[in-house]
């Protein structure tokens, strides 16, 4: 099997965020996560990527997979290409599980965890 990295399953960029706590996010970009959870608060930095353009590479993506196959991307990005499949809404997207040593299998039945 060949490996091909795929670009629309790389992680959600947070631009200038990147590496940085909440605490050092506050302090340096005060009012940026005011009324954030810990589901939205990814796409509120000022030049990182926003949700429906996440959402968009995500479905091309996903339109254009061949089954079968394997595809390995971060817990976000892995959380949107599960919602978009499930047809979610975007907070029913943020709101599914993250597990770090999980494998999904997306099919015509849903989705199951192995």
């Amino acid at each position: 099997m060949d490996r091909i990295d795929e670009p629309r399953l790389k992680e959600v960029s947070i631009g200038s965020w990147d590496g940085m706590s909440h605490d050092e996010i506050s302090m340096e970009y005060p009012d940026a996560l005011s009324e954030a959870d810990a589901f939205d608060w990814f796409f509120r930095s000022p030049d990182g990527e926003r949700f429906e353009a996440v959402k968009v590479r995500v479905s091309a993506w996903l339109g254009e997979a061949i089954t079968p196959s394997a595809a390995i991307s971060h817990g976000l990005t892995g959380r949107i290409v599960r919602g978009v499949y499930l047809g979610l809404s975007n907070r029913e997207m943020l709101e599914l599980p993250i597990s770090q040593d999980a494998l999904y299998v997306l099919s015509n039945k849903g989705i199951r965890l192995l």
